[in-house]
C-alpha cells in the first residue's frame, strides 16, 4: 500500500475524521494521523492542522465532512459544534487547553471562534464515550485544538522557519492572510502566529444574505524553555472581531475582543510523564440590533464579558503493559451581560454569575489476553454556581416582579457528577478490529439555563426565535451511552461501521410555561428537565485505492434524536448526510472531485415550530500543486452547478431588508471560485 493510502486508511479507520477533499473548502492534502487507534470509541481521531486549512473561516469549519459531527451556524463566525445530535454546552471543547465560556448568552462567540485554523495545531475529536481524562461535565464528546509541542535545535545549532499564506474565496469576497515565525536554540524557542480575515455578505443564487460579513484577526506569541526532561512554555495572545453578522439571531456581534495568558509544563520524570496547564482567558463582547441591519423601533445594545481561569495537571504512568492516567482539573467562569436601550436605561441580564468546577480522574488501559484490551475510567466533579442580585432600569410590572422574585430566591447551587467509562477491544486478526464501549456521563446546568431571571431571547445558540426563562431548580443531565465499532482493512481498502445509542435522563430543554407568553402570543419556554431524551444512529467510512494514483473515499452519518416524554424530535439536528471524493495524486499534482449531500430533514421539533428542509447534492472541484522551495498553490470551484440549497443547521433569517425573507431558511453559498498560496520555509 502506498504512503498516501496508508495515511488515508488510518484516517478512515477512525470514524471521526476527514478524507482528502473533505476538509474545509479547497483542501486536498492527505491527513497526518499520529498515535491514534482504529476507532473513536477508544481514543478518538487526531490530525494536524496544516497548509490545507487556509480557507476555514473559524475553528468549527474543521468539522466539515467529519462523520457524526456537524456545525450549527447563526453567522459566519458563530460555528457551534454538534456531535451526534447534541451541541453547545453539551460538547466539551478546549482550545490550547483552555475551556472558554462564550460572553454572548446566544453563543455568538462559541469556543471554536477563538481557534486559529491555519496555525499548525492538532485537532482531536472524541465522539460520545470520550475517556474521562479528556474532560467532564459534558455528555456529547470532546473536541480539542492542541498546540504542537515545541521543537528545539541540537546543541550548538539554531532553527529558524515559518509559514505564510493567503487566500481568496468568492463566496463572500473573503480575503485572508496567515503566518508564523519561529526561532529556536537548544534551550529556548520563540514563536509568533497570526492571521487576518475579512468578508462581505454571503452570496447565494438569488442575492446576498444581509448581515453575514465579518472581519477578524488573531495574534499569539509562545516562548518555551527546554528542561532536562521536557519543556516549560508561556503563551499570550489576542483575538479581535468586528462587525460579524449573525442573521439567525436578533442581534449582531459588532465587537468582540479577547486575550489570554497561560503557562504549560511537560516533564518526563522517568517513572511518569507530568503535564500541567494553567491559563486565564478574557472576553469583552458587544452586540446590537441596528449597526448591521435595519434599526427597529427600539434600538438595543448588549455588552457582555466572560473570564475563564483553569488548571489541569495529569500524570501518565506506564506500568508494564498497563497505562494509567491520573489527574485533576479546575475551572472557574465569571460571566455577566446587560441590555441598554436607546434612552440609556440598563437592565442586568446576568450579573456577577460564577460557575466553578473541580474534578479528579483516573483512566486505566490494560491487555486482558492475546488480542483483547480493556480501558476503564472514573472521574468525579463538583460544580458550584451562583448569581448576584439583578437590577432593571426598564420593563413593566412583570419584569419588576421577576427581578424581586429572583433576588429573593436561591442563587447558589451545587451539583456532584460521577462519570464512568469502559471499553473492550478485540482484534481477531490483523485486518479486523471490534470494539464495545459504554459510559455514564453527566452535565450540570449552565448559567444561562439556571439564572436567566426574566423572559429573554437567550437560548445558548438554538436561535429558534422563542423567548426563554431560566430555572434555578434544574437537575444535572445523566447520560447512558453505548457504542460499537467494527473496522475491516484490506490491502487497498478500509471500512468502518459505528452504530451508537444514548439515553439522557433529565434532559434540559425549553418547555411551555403554563402562564407566561411572549410578544407574539407564544408560550415562554422555561428550561426544564424532561424525563428522557433518546439519540441513536450510525456512521460509515470507506476508503479504497482504485489505482496507484487514484483513491476513492466516502462517509455517511445518521442521527435520530427524540424527546421520549412527548415523542417530539429534538431541535436543530443534522439529517442523514455524507460526502464522497475521488482524488488523483502524481508528481506534485493533486486533483479531486467531491460530492456533498444531505437528505431532507422532516423529523423536526413541532414544539418549537421548526421548519423542515429539503435534501440537496453539491459537486466541488479541487486542484493543487506542490512547487519548489516549499510553495503550495490551490484552486477550485465550489457548488459547480450553482445549486440553491439550505443547510438544516444554517438557521432562519431574522434580518429585514435583504434578499432572504424574514423567517426563511438562510441559504448556502452558490457557485464560487477560490484560490490560495502557502509558503513553508
Amino acid at each position: 500500500m502506498n504512503p498516501f493510502l496508508t495515511k488515508l486508511s488510518a484516517a478512515f479507520a477512525a470514524t471521526i475524521t476527514l478524507a482528502p477533499g473533505q476538509q474545509p473548502a479547497g483542501t486536498l492534502s492527505p491527513l497526518t494521523v499520529h498515535g491514534m487507534r482504529d476507532s473513536q470509541l477508544w481514543s478518538g481521531s487526531a490530525r494536524d492542522i496544516g497548509d490545507g486549512f487556509l480557507f476555514a473561516q473559524d475553528g468549527a469549519a474543521l468539522l466539515r465532512g467529519v462523520p457524526g459531527a456537524a456545525v450549527v451556524r447563526n453567522g459566519e463566525q458563530t460555528g457551534i459544534a454538534q456531535i451526534r445530535g447534541l451541541a453547545g454546552d453539551r460538547v466539551k471543547i478546549t482550545v490550547d487547553g483552555r475551556s472558554i465560556t462564550p460572553a454572548c448568552p446566544n453563543h455568538m462567540d462559541p469556543p471554536l471562534h477563538y481557534a486559529q485554523p491555519a496555525a499548525g495545531d492538532r485537532f482531536e475529536v472524541f465522539a460520545g464515550i470520550a475517556p474521562v481524562s479528556a474532560g467532564g461535565d459534558s455528555i456529547a464528546g470532546v473536541i480539542r485544538v492542541a498546540r504542537a509541542e515545541p521543537v528545539f535545535a541540537d546543541a550548538g545549532d539554531s532553527l529558524f522557519g515559518g509559514r505564510f499564506g493567503g487566500s481568496f474565496r468568492g463566496s463572500q469576497d473573503v480575503w485572508s492572510l496567515s503566518g508564523s515565525l519561529h526561532h529556536a536554540t537548544d534551550r529556548f524557542r520563540s514563536e509568533y502566529r497570526g492571521g487576518w480575515m475579512t468578508a462581505d455578505d454571503l452570496r447565494f443564487p438569488g442575492g446576498r444574505v444581509r448581515a453575514s460579513g465579518f472581519e477578524t484577526q488573531r495574534h499569539e506569541w509562545i516562548g518555551s524553555v527546554r528542561t532536562d526532561g521536557g519543556y516549560v512554555s508561556i503563551d499570550t495572545g489576542l483575538t479581535r472581531t468586528r462587525d460579524a453578522g449573525t442573521p439567525a439571531l436578533p442581534m449582531d456581534m459588532v465587537r468582540d475582543d479577547s486575550w489570554h495568558f497561560g503557562i504549560q509544563q511537560r516533564e518526563d520524570l522517568g517513572w511518569a510523564m507530568l503535564e500541567t496547564r494553567a491559563y486565564v482567558h478574557d472576553v469583552d463582547h458587544l452586540m446590537d440590533n441596528f449597526s448591521l441591519r435595519p434599526a427597529p423601533a427600539m434600538r438595543m445594545q448588549a455588552p457582555a464579558t466572560s473570564r475563564d481561569y483553569g488548571l489541569r495537571s495529569a500524570l501518565e504512568i506506564p506500568r508494564g503493559d498497563d497505562l494509567w492516567i491520573v489527574g485533576i482539573d479546575l475551572h472557574r467562569a465569571e460571566f455577566q451581560a446587560e441590555q441598554v436601550n436607546a434612552m440609556g436605561q440598563r437592565r442586568d441580564t446576568f450579573n456577577d454569575n460564577v460557575r466553578t468546577r473541580g474534578g479528579g480522574f483516573i483512566d486505566w488501559e490494560t491487555p486482558l489476553a492475546d488480542r483483547w484490551t480493556a480501558r476503564t475510567g472514573l472521574r468525579a466533579d463538583v460544580v458550584e454556581t451562583r448569581a448576584g442580585m439583578v437590577a432593571s432600569g426598564f420593563g413593566g410590572p412583570a419584569v419588576m416582579a421577576d427581578r424581586d422574585a429572583f433576588n429573593a430566591g436561591p442563587r447558589r447551587h451545587r451539583d456532584t457528577l460521577v462519570d464512568a467509562t469502559a471499553a473492550l477491544r478485540f482484534e481477531p486478526d490483523d485486518a479486523t478490529t471490534l470494539e464495545l464501549g459504554i459510559g455514564l456521563k453527566n452535565r450540570a446546568p449552565s448559567l444561562v439555563e439556571r439564572y436567566l431571571w426574566t423572559p429573554a431571547n437567550a437560548s445558548a445558540g438554538l436561535a429558534d426565535g422563542r423567548t426563554y426563562l431560566g430555572n434555578p431548580a434544574l437537575d444535572p443531565e445523566l447520560s447512558f451511552q453505548i457504542g460499537l465499532g467494527a473496522t475491516r482493512r484490506g490491502e487497498t481498502w478500509s471500512v468502518t461501521l459505528t452504530p451508537f445509542y444514548q439515553s439522557v435522563r433529565d434532559f434540559i430543554q425549553g418547555e411551555p410555561h403554563p402562564v407566561r407568553v411572549d410578544a407574539a402570543g407564544l408560550p415562554v419556554l422555561q428550561y426544564q428537565n424532561i424525563r428522557r431524551a433518546e439519540l441513536y444512529g450510525v456512521e460509515l467510512a470507506v476508503a479504497w485505492e482504485l489505482h496507484e494514483h487514484f483513491t476513492l473515499a466516502a462517509n455517511a452519518s445518521h442521527t435520530r434524536a427524540q424527546n421520549r416524554e412527548n415523542g417530539d424530535a429534538l431541535y436543530r439536528v443534522a439529517p442523514l448526510r455524507g460526502m464522497a471524493s475521488l482524488v488523483y495524486q502524481n508528481d506534485g499534482w493533486e486533483a479531486g472531485v467531491e460530492c456533498e449531500w444531505a437528505a431532507a430533514q422532516n423529523r423536526v421539533a413541532r414544539g418549537q415550530n421548526e421548519p423542515t428542509t429539503p435534501g440537496y447534492g453539491l459537486v466541488h472541484l479541487r486542484l493543487a500543486r506542490e512547487l519548489p522551495l516549499g510553495v503550495r498553490v490551490e484552486a477550485g470551484v465550489e457548488n459547480v452547478f450553482d445549486k440553491r440549497y439550505s443547510d438544516h443547521l444554517g438557521g432562519v433569517n431574522r434580518v429585514a431588508g435583504g434578499d432572504v425573507a424574514v423567517g426563511g431558511r438562510i441559504p448556502g453559498t452558490g457557485r464560487f471560485f477560490y484560490s490560495g498560496v502557502n509558503w513553508t520555509f
